[in-house]
């Protein structure tokens, strides 16, 4: 088969098995995520958000660790397509596993591990519940991302991330903005592809909540890599934490981001002293 006829046959794969969240390159030209290939926009859910797991997570493992992932083994909490689980790999993880309650996203998954080089690489279609229960040996490096808000209990499922974790955990999840430090109830379908598979759930209010429950968790150490805003008034925040403060040693990246937040911080706190003076007041 001419390369041209394996691309075909490449892209009316990708067409079966979308809509897709990670874009990756698996043959040259041939991308999940070419819009071209992409199905008719869902009538509730709109288009999925397409990224690309590589720059961001190699940047912020090369950020963390001397040297990278290399040695370094990975889990990958609700992998969708398993993107960054073939990012681990590409950047020297000897043993990485992701899994998804959804078999739409395992089954891309094992389409890209057909297509890629990914020794070390494999997945499962199970819930979050189910992990304690698979035997596997604890994880250097565990991303827990798109998956905290959509659960009954996080707290509890976060532990369960926490305890087969040995260094670093991943938080990236949505936040509903409020005065109060707490856990907002919010229902969804069990059915719809992107959300949970409960109909119950909780939203953090921010940041802090989620490093108390890291802290509860045996990591008490965080930085805060983003929190920008999101649809609906949501948020979307990213958090890095670590079971020793030793891990954030090397950090220099952190640093910055630390160092910028803390002058727009700054910046905020001089414009609320001044409005509360009455200089932003029209004369």
């Amino acid at each position: 088969m001419t390369d041209e006829h394996e691309h075909g046959a490449l892209r009316d794969e990708i067409r079966r098995l979308g809509p897709w969240h990670h874009d990756i390159e698996i043959a040259p030209g041939v991308r999940t995520g070419d819009p071209e290939l992409a199905p008719p926009p869902d009538p509730v859910l709109g288009t999925p958000t397409i990224f690309q797991p590589y720059p961001m997570f190699a940047w912020l493992t090369n950020s963390l660790f001397e040297r990278g992932m290399k040695g370094r083994s990975f889990l990958d909490c609700a992998c969708n397509g398993g993107g960054y689980v073939f990012a681990a790999t590409a950047l020297g993880s000897p043993r990485a596993y992701g899994f998804d309650v959804r078999r739409h996203w395992i089954d891309q998954a094992e389409f890209l591990a057909r297509h890629l080089p990914s020794t070390g690489a494999t997945f499962g279609c199970h819930d979050l519940a189910d992990l304690s229960g698979l035997g596997l040996e604890p994880f250097d490096v565990t991303l827990f991302s798109g998956i905290f808000y959509h659960l009954p209990d996080p707290v509890a499922g976060l532990r369960l991330a926490a305890d087969l974790t040995r260094e670093v955990l991943m938080v990236n999840t949505s936040t509903l903005p409020s005065r109060h430090d707490a856990l907002i109830l919010s229902k969804e379908s069990d059915t719809l592809l992107m959300s949970g598979v409960h109909g119950l759930a909780w939203l953090p209010t921010g940041p802090r909540v989620v490093a108390a429950i890291l802290g509860w968790c045996g990591f008490p150490h965080t930085r805060l890599v983003f929190d920008r805003p999101a649809e609906n008034g949501w948020r979307r925040i990213f958090i890095v934490a670590a079971r020793n403060a030793e891990t954030f040693a090397r950090a220099t990246a952190f640093k910055h981001i630390e160092q910028r937040r803390g002058v727009a911080e700054r910046t905020k706190s001089a414009i609320r002293r001044f409005r509360d003076r009455g200089y932003f007041k029209s004369r």
